[in-house]
């Protein structure tokens, strides 16, 4: 029988905290592969709606960014192509920091917890979310005035808004970029002290 705190008790103890890591990890890595199959399929259903609206609108179908909507069927088509391309660039955003944090998961479920390719995942994660933040609040005037350019001078609206979501994912993309950073460091101090060893 091992003695609390024992080398025994201590290597158990240290696997069952990686198993825990593991099975986390392994469904964490599916539930990010189905948000991101998610993803991509919202993202292809509002091109067919902004593309070809006629196909799956009717007259109180609205399209709505920010704070102003408007009737889609209305939207000139060079305006909707317009929102493609917003569109397209917050997907791909959303859709590579996914992508991102499935292959972290990966690296996690095998227990590559400081291996390069780990800690660039980490550092990849904050890019995009700071990239995602920033989109979005730029992207709010874009859409606003892309939405009423067609209005009559004085009709027009330039909307800005910054929120909570916005605020949150430079929050977490800040804190992501940061912990990755500080992990490469460790990294390389630990590299270095097995080298000196």
């Amino acid at each position: 029988m091992a003695l609390s705190g024992s080398p025994v008790s201590t290597e158990n103890d240290r696997k069952k905290r990686d198993t825990r890591i593991r099975r986390l990890s392994a469904f964490m890595k599916w539930f990010v592969t189905a948000t991101l199959a998610l993803v991509i399929l919202a993202w292809g259903l509002l091109i067919v709606a902004l593309v070809v609206p006629e196909l799956i609108a009717d007259n109180t179908d609205m399209l709505e960014w920010g704070e102003i909507e408007r009737p889609l069927l209305e939207v000139p088509q060079t305006q909707r192509l317009g929102f493609v391309v917003l569109i397209t660039v917050i997907f791909s955003l959303i859709g590579a920091t996914c992508w991102n944090m499935r292959q972290l998961f990966e690296r996690f479920r095998k227990g590559e917890y400081f291996a390069t390719q780990t800690l660039t995942r980490i550092v990849s994660i904050g890019t995009w979310l700071l990239s995602l933040a920033v989109f979005t609040v730029l992207s709010g005037p874009v859409g606003s005035v892309l939405l009423t350019i067609d209005y009559p001078p004085g009709e027009r609206v330039l909307h800005v808004e910054l929120d909570g979501g916005e605020l949150l994912l430079l929050t977490f993309g800040g804190l992501m970029l940061v912990f990755g950073w500080i992990m490469r460091e460790a990294a390389l101090i630990a590299d270095e002290n097995r080298q000196f060893v």
